[in-house]
């Protein structure tokens, strides 16, 4: 058979993995980081649930793993190892699928020759050192949940980071253990200046949605304040003080937040979803400031046109029931004098009542509930609601 019925059948043979990844991920098992764990190209059988297998200790096959210092050394077995039980199979000169097809998957040539088809295991992006955790007394199965019952051990048989959190845990997360540092970089990679590296080709390292709220979704720009005042240390693992500042010291108007275009959009924008709008900013001090330098206030300087241009054609008819809807938007520009000019007993807009028709039979009640607001327009009320 070809090289392209060989790809074919590691093709088949990778979906068999990617179903028994959703069948560990419906079993409870979480799905592996592709970014911490890189993706393998698995062409091997080892069953370690066999009854064979299981009665060995996971040394007898991994040789050195107790002793090894680093994620990226290969403890995966040698022929050396399997000898023992599997000499006759490992006769090169007479290799065929009935002897190398029973730990390789491969294919028969047509001259009674098997040709094996290649494996990849890249190693874990992670600081590990198994020398370490072994004095501690951890167990293999402790941090390899499962592999005993595995068919063939993979991706979903590595320790996720809340399983080391058994032990590095903190501020409330899992337990920590005497010597067990909780700090990001026992276990991740770093950059030269200490900060974690982040950018991998399979994508970016991101906390995860049960570490203190900081999963990276779309409504982190509203949470990551909190976040960051209840655990900026970890924050600053990963970024730099000049990424703060790039948003939050007022000069730059970072294009990932707001498009080119948005001092154009913003206020229907305000209007929409004012809580995300004040998340990062003030009303009170932000918009009102740059409203003013630009004549869109009465706080403008005289002889602007005050309000003129931030308000709509026919807002007037309209602005009662916006001040119902959210006086606070109100108030942001407008102080309770702005009112009283139309609205007062006297003034420019003597006359002009705010209160609906048949006020007058309903306005004890409001008298009781807040006279201020009676006497601000109206003086001594004494005389009211008879």
């Amino acid at each position: 058979m070809s090289k392209r019925s060989i790809a074919l059948g590691l093709v088949l043979f990778a979906g068999a993995l990617v179903w028994g990844a959703a069948a560990g991920q419906r079993e409870g098992r979480a799905l592996r980081s592709r970014v911490v764990y890189p993706p393998q190209r698995i062409a091997l059988r080892m069953n370690h649930a066999h009854p064979a297998h299981a009665r060995l200790r996971c040394e007898r096959c991994h040789e050195g793993a107790s002793q090894s210092e680093r994620a990226r050394d290969s403890l995966l077995p040698r022929e050396a190892s399997c000898a023992p039980c599997h000499d006759a199979d490992l006769d090169r000169e007479h290799a065929s699928e009935a002897r190398c097809g029973r730990c390789h998957v491969g294919e028969e040539l047509g001259d009674g020759s098997f040709e094996v088809a290649p494996s990849s295991f890249p190693p874990a992006r992670l600081n590990f050192s198994h020398r370490a955790h072994a004095r501690l007394g951890v167990g293999c199965v402790d941090c390899h949940e499962g592999v005993q019952e595995a068919s063939l051990a993979t991706r979903a048989h590595l320790p996720t980071m809340r399983s080391c959190f058994r032990c590095h845990g903190r501020d409330g997360v899992g337990r920590q253990v005497e010597g067990a540092s909780s700090a990001c970089q026992t276990c991740h990679l770093t950059q030269s200046d200490g900060r974690l590296r982040t950018s991998y080709p399979e994508g970016e390292l991101l906390p995860p949605d049960w570490l203190h709220g900081m999963v990276h979704d779309r409504d982190f720009l509203v949470r990551h304040r909190w976040v960051a005042a209840d655990s900026g240390d970890a924050c600053t693992s990963c970024h730099a003080e000049r990424e703060c500042a790039d948003c939050h010291d007022g000069r730059v108007r970072p294009e990932s937040v707001h498009p080119n275009d948005y001092l154009t959009t913003h206020a229907t924008e305000a209007r929409r979803d004012t809580p995300r709008c004040a998340s990062c900013h003030t009303t009170q001090r932000f918009c009102t400031e740059c409203h003013a330098r630009l004549g869109l206030s009465p706080m403008a300087s005289p002889g602007a046109a005050a309000g003129r241009a931030f308000h709509p054609p026919g807002f007037v008819r309209a602005h009662g029931d916006e001040a119902r809807r959210a006086m606070s938007t109100c108030a942001s520009c407008h102080a309770e004098r702005d009112c009283v000019r139309c609205h007062g007993a006297t003034g420019i807009g003597a006359g002009i009542s705010p209160h609906p028709p048949g006020f007058a039979a309903t306005c004890r009640g409001a008298l009781e509930r807040n006279a201020r607001a009676c006497i601000t327009c109206h003086g001594d009320v004494s005389a009211l609601c008879r």
